[in-house]
This record gives structure tokens, sequence and C-alpha cells, in this order.
């Protein structure tokens, strides 16, 4: 962290606690347009892409400690700390009865928000105050449309620096939850878009997300570091590679922890989906490679490979009021 961050590693800790300053959804421009999503829901046109929208996130206030308690997992945490309701999967033990206020609280102890406790078949806790407060997204009707996705400004980068062509054949190797993938298919529908992802969940809810955004892409259950073997890939275009990484960018953060042999494995992980990249790419193709982690290991040491040129790389940060993310466009020599 030192290595990126220097005399303003603390700056960085710091802030990586508090959610960004903007919430933002990009509108599908092949549903909608976003002035019109923008006037309809109160929210704020970006200033570079025509394609998202915004609204402000307020906070921090005060949360009260009630008798009540809920005590959740750190994700469900840290999506309470900016208004979401509590859903039964992330609850961990519940300290009150049906209709009581109570203190939603990690495993921690950190009190991030407090509402009724319904204890229904799926919503747990209605929360009404929480630390920091936006928009519920997944009331609103556009999203239920297809006409909004929920995505922070520095993915939106991905696509934006992809530059998907009509004919292009172009493979999303980690293609889930469907952000970057939608967002590469409204850019450019005449592209052939392949996405893949290793879990037949996952498979299933990309598929129904580019059916509710009528959007053009095929996806596929597959481990894509084996694209080359498996599914018989060759001549690609371009190469979207989102791997599983420590995720030290993302906010807001209550907590984490992530050991040096953590980062190792990432890393290595890492390097097997650019390997399999080089495999199925053309001459000259193009790899964008992106994280929403911080670590060099995780993102300058893995596309340090002879077999490719680095034509483009951004780093984002959390004292930008973005997510930590890095993005590096890369041609296969």
């Amino acid at each position: 962290m030192r290595k990126v961050y220097g005399n303003q590693v603390n700056e960085f800790l710091s802030d990586i606690t508090k959610p960004n300053p903007r919430l933002y959804v990009r509108v599908n421009t092949i549903l909608a347009d976003p002035a019109d999503v923008a006037e309809e829901l109160g929210f704020m046109k970006d200033e570079d892409f025509k394609e998202a929208i915004y609204t402000p996130i307020k906070g921090p206030f005060k949360v009260e400690i009630n008798d009540g308690i809920v005590i959740v997992d750190k994700k469900t945490a840290e999506s309470v700390m900016v208004g979401a309701d509590v859903f039964r999967p992330g609850v961990k033990k519940i300290k009150g009865k049906t209709g009581q206020r109570v203190t939603v609280v990690s495993e921690r102890g950190d009190p991030v928000g407090e509402g009724e406790l319904v204890n229904s078949y799926n919503v747990v806790v209605r929360v009404d105050n929480s630390l920091y407060s936006s928009v519920k997204i997944a009331e609103l009707l556009p999203l239920k449309e297809g006409k909004i996705y929920v995505q922070g400004k520095s993915s939106m980068y991905v696509a934006k620096i992809l530059d998907p062509r009509p004919g292009e054949l172009i493979v999303d190797m980690n293609a889930a939850p469907g952000g970057k993938l939608t967002h590469i298919a409204q850019l450019q529908p005449k592209a052939r878009i392949l996405g893949f992802d290793h879990t037949s969940k996952k498979v299933d809810k990309i598929r129904e997300l580019l059916s509710r955004m009528k959007l053009p892409a095929q996806v596929f259950e597959a481990d894509s570091r084996y694209l080359y073997e498996d599914f018989n890939l060759k001549d690609v275009d371009k190469v979207i590679i989102d791997p599983p990484c420590s995720a030290m960018g993302l906010r807001p953060k209550l907590y984490d922890k992530k050991t040096g042999e953590d980062l190792i494995t990432f890393s290595r992980y890492q390097k097997q989906f650019l390997n399999s990249a080089f495999k199925v790419l053309k001459k000259g193709g193009t790899v964008v490679y992106s994280t929403c982690t911080v670590t060099e290991l995780e993102n300058e040491k893995v596309i340090d490979d002879p077999r490719f040129e680095v034509e483009y790389q951004i780093r984002f940060h959390p004292m930008q009021g973005m997510t930590g993310f890095f993005i590096a466009k890369l041609v296969k020599k």
C-alpha cells in the first residue's frame, strides 16, 4: 500500500471507510434516454459519460443504539451503511421482536443503521436511518424495467477504453455480475459479444439481465482460463479480464484483512486469465485488464508480460471520490 500511496496511505485508509460521494447508475441507452431517466428519478447527469447519471450520498448521520439488535455479515453491514434494507441471507443473529425498533450492527459491533424489525420471509429489517443515505435503487421502476444498471463510474471506463467496434469478436472472461458485458453491448450492439463465468447460477443471472435490458450477448458457463481448449476460441479481437481480486479499493469498507500470501495467490490466479487471453487473441488484439483493488502485485505486476505491450493504464483513488480501481489496455505482440 505504501508503494502506491506513500505519505497518503493514511488518507487512503480513512477515505476507504466512507462511501463514494455519488451513487451512479448507467442508463441503458437501447431502452431509454439518459436525460429523461435523470429527470424522472431526480438524478444529475455525469460530466463525462452521457449514459451515466448520479445522486449524492449524504452523511454521516448518527445511529441510535436500540434495545433490539440485528447482527449482520460484513457485506450486508456495508450495504446498510448507505441505506439498504437487511435481507435474510446476511443475518447472523436477531435480538428483538417483530415490530420492534432495532439497530443493525456488523459482526464486529459497528452500528450501521436502524429501522423496524419486520422479520419476513425475505426482508428482516426495513432500514429508515443509516450512517449514510441515498436512494434505494432496488425499489426503482427503471431498474426493474432494464432501463438502468447500478455501476460505479470507475467501472464504466472499462468498456470505454475497450472501444467496441461493429463486427468485432469480444470476450468477457469474468462476466458476472454483468455490468461491463451489458455496457459493451449497449455501446456496440453490432459486435459479437461472448461472456463466460464459472458457475451456472451466475450465468443464469446474467442471461436474465441481458433479457431484461434487451441487449445482444451470449453467456456460457466455463472456466475462462481454458477457453482455448474447451471452446476452441481463436482470433478474438478484444478481451476483458476483470478477475477475482482482493477488492481493497471497494468502499465503504468497515474492515478488511488480507495477508501477503492472499495477494500472491490472487496474483497467480489473475495471470492465468492473461495467459488464456494471449492464446485466444489474434495478433494485435486487445486486452483490457481491470481490478477493484490497489496493490501493485495484482495490477502492474500482473500485466508485466513480455507477450503484451502496455498501451494505456490508469488508476482511480478514493481520494478522488471514486472506488479504488486499476485499468490497463494491452496489445498482443
